[in-house]
């Protein structure tokens, strides 16, 4: 290492030192510069490109985690956000969009973060194959049975019809095997409804069948009435988010 790259490297210890240690509180951009170190440190080169981290456990102590508890769900929205942001800039490849979560620790220092990264694939699980258990704090995933739609051609004959707060229905065609729905510009499905999620949830299309996922939103994502993580979707489902009704519709 070059002199040049080993003051860097001091600098960098300097000034991102604990916050607690320097009398100063925690604060989300430091959140965001560990993301970015977590990332960076975790690249896997394979045919795709360079495959980078996708889930993030940031461990704070409880006193840290506190200050940012009245708006964690929007923090963690947004930092996964900023994480997205920057793989597509620095042409990274991602199995499935970024996930960040804050968790209280009693063995993390005040001030200091802790980084878990992994790269898990979030895509609904095929016949035979073995996933990780989900945790019992999770939701549950439901299965559906039946009237699943399994025709090749799905793509082009499902649609939705979106009503926020009793509007007039909107209909949107699906048309494509990835449709993401959330507030922020870059979904396909932008919804002005403060309760939903910068990244809510998402309609992926496998084997001729549409699933729901949630993206890990704050306020879950609901499926005639069921909270859900997954769930395949049949014609007439109905699919709430925050103050949104989504119906899930396929022409005959």
């Amino acid at each position: 290492m070059g002199i040049f790259s080993r003051l860097e490297a001091f600098l960098e210890r300097i000034f991102e030192a604990p916050a607690g240690r320097l009398g100063a509180s925690l604060q989300p951009v430091s959140l965001a510069k560990r993301i970015e170190r977590a990332m960076d440190t975790g690249k896997q080169f394979g045919e795709a490109g360079v495959i980078v981290p996708n889930h993030y456990d940031l461990h704070l102590s409880p006193r840290d985690y506190a200050s940012f508890e009245s708006y964690r769900g929007s923090l963690e929205d947004d930092l996964a956000h900023g994480a997205l942001a920057r793989a597509r800039r620095e042409h990274y490849h991602l199995v499935a969009r970024p996930r960040v979560r804050l968790l209280a620790d009693p063995a993390v220092a005040r001030g200091d973060v802790k980084v878990a990264a992994n790269v898990i694939d979030d895509a609904p699980e095929q016949p035979g194959q073995v996933r990780e258990a989900i945790p019992a704090t999770d939701t549950i995933v439901f299965a559906r049975p039946g009237n699943v739609v399994t025709s090749p051609d799905s793509a082009r004959r499902a649609y939705l019809l979106v009503r926020t707060d009793g509007t007039p229905a909107v209909q949107f065609d699906i048309g494509g095997p990835l449709i993401t729905i959330g507030r922020a510009s870059d979904n396909d499905v932008i919804l002005d409804d403060p309760e939903v999620s910068r990244h809510h949830c998402q309609l992926k299309l496998q084997h001729g069948a549409y699933s729901l996922a949630d993206l890990g939103s704050r306020n879950g994502s609901w499926v005639n009435g069921d909270q859900v993580t997954e769930m395949a979707l049949g014609p007439g489902d109905r699919i709430r988010i925050g103050s949104t009704e989504i119906e899930f519709q396929v022409r005959e």
